[in-house]
């Protein structure tokens, strides 16, 4: 059986998110106590429209960093780990987020989810929902953390 966990992280909305600092620390300690190597995964996404293919996710580069530094946080833990950047068309980042975990053989998906909703059975965003739904390996979603109350 594989010994990887892919961590797919999104830089679009949060320098790094709430919701990517709750991922990282459940599967940091996941991968301590299991052994596994962590592949961290930011999927670039791109619309095509009159003036071209243009980057709608996040700032150059600020994937790519965000990658970098969630690498470097693991390994200083002492849990392997390698960055992967793979790009999408727009509406299409989940079925990259899958792929990209059946090209590494990951025996788990894990992400965090960035939304908070009203209703209380919808806890997932967009990407993460259609990760459930596309899915043939287990994925773990982590939910942000609940804001302290004051």
């Amino acid at each position: 059986m594989s010994k990887v966990i892919v961590l797919a992280v999104d830089a679009a909305r949060h320098e790094p998110g709430k919701h990517v600092t709750a991922a990282v620390e459940m599967i940091k300690d996941l991968a301590a106590d299991t052994g596994d190597k962590v592949v961290v995964l930011h999927v670039h996404e791109y619309s095509a429209g009159r003036y071209g293919r243009i980057q709608v996710d996040c700032q150059d580069g600020s994937g790519e960093k965000l990658v970098s530094e969630v690498v470097a946080e693991f390994t200083a833990a002492g849990v392997p780990a390698e960055g992967l950047i793979r790009e999408a068309d727009y509406r299409h980042v989940a079925r990259a987020i899958v792929a990209a975990a059946h090209e590494q053989d990951a025996r788990l998906l894990a992400l965090g989810s960035s939304s908070h909703h009203d209703l209380p059975l919808v806890t997932f965003g967009t990407t993460a929902n259609r990760v459930l739904h596309l899915a043939t390996l287990p994925v773990i979603i982590v939910p942000m953390p609940a804001a302290s109350a004051n």
